[in-house]
């Protein structure tokens, strides 16, 4: 049975394989011209696009929504590219947002799962477990992806990304 905590399921036009991860984070595949007027709808602000050599500011052009692209690479997951991410997650002013790669499988599924061991305190086992077994197509090729969240110290890479902008925890003006 599938674990009432793990990202859920959404059908929307032109969004294959998305998924809700959290209240504000959404979670698939490329979407088409119809899935980023669809992402328009449904009041997305941020698109996080880990793809490395795609744009896809075409798509945008007539639409509101703000773009923000990391070259998430799977063959080699770098340190600053989570730092980059859980930067732009932690920002509640960029929020909604919807991140994706071209399946929303490994480097969108990377990226979840260190969001929730990161910002959610999820076991990274915990964390693995619904990347590959979550419906979302991990392609087990991809090893070292697994590798990489086992092995990274995510104690310190909270430490090393900037601070969460909440209303709880404002970012002073001066410091942004």
């Amino acid at each position: 049975m599938r674990p009432a905590k793990w990202a859920v399921r959404l059908e929307k036009p032109g969004l294959p394989n998305m998924h809700q991860v959290a209240p504000g984070i959404y979670r698939g595949a490329q979407p088409s011209a119809e899935g980023f007027r669809e992402l328009e709808k449904m009041g997305i602000k941020t698109i996080i696009s880990l793809r490395a050599f795609h744009s896809d500011e075409k798509f945008l052009e007539s639409t509101t929504l703000h773009t923000e692209r990391i070259s998430f690479k799977t063959w080699h997951p770098e340190d600053e590219d989570v730092n980059r991410f859980l930067e732009l997650v932690r920002d509640t002013d960029k929020h909604p947002v919807f991140i994706h790669c071209l399946h929303g499988a490994d480097r969108t599924g990377t990226m979840c799962a260190i969001y929730r061991i990161v910002e959610q305190g999820w076991g990274k086992e915990e964390a693995i477990e619904e990347m590959c077994k979550g419906g979302f197509g991990y392609h087990s090729i991809w090893v070292n992806l697994i590798r990489y969240l086992k092995k990274t110290d995510f104690d310190s890479l909270k430490r090393k990304s900037p601070q969460r902008n909440t209303p709880e925890n404002p970012i002073p003006q001066d410091s942004q």
